[in-house]
């Protein structure tokens, strides 16, 4: 057993989200977080999300923020499609597609398990 157990309905809740999630996919209570810190957060209106165990929720894309300079991935154009994919299983093979090419461009003669010119 581990040293620290957390429960209760926050843990809940973000361990369902997380099992649904998408990209930069947040729910209402961290949509209302970022926003109250009035640090320039963008967020747009995802839509319902069908939580287990806890019916339909809002949810909401994390689309950027004031002062940072680097773009965000784009949120999904969620809509139905005639396919025997579902949405999941194409999100899941975009995000396997994008680790894959960042750990091709991290690879490099520094990486290939050379030692330290240290002393």
């Amino acid at each position: 057993m581990s040293q620290y157990c957390l429960s209760g309905d926050t843990v809940n809740t973000t361990s369902r989200m997380e099992f649904t999630a998408y990209r930069i996919h947040v729910c209402i209570s961290t949509a209302q977080t970022l926003l109250s810190l009035d640090e320039g957060y963008k967020i747009d209106t995802r839509g319902q999300t069908e939580l287990k165990g806890r019916g339909f929720k809002e949810t909401y894309w994390l689309v950027g923020k004031a002062g940072f300079p680097r773009p965000l991935p784009t949120p999904l154009d969620i809509k139905p499609r005639m396919s025997k994919d579902t949405w999941q299983d194409l999100i899941n093979q975009e995000i396997k597609v994008a680790f894959a090419k960042a750990h091709q461009s991290s690879e490099g003669p520094w990486s290939l398990g050379r030692a330290s010119a240290r002393p």
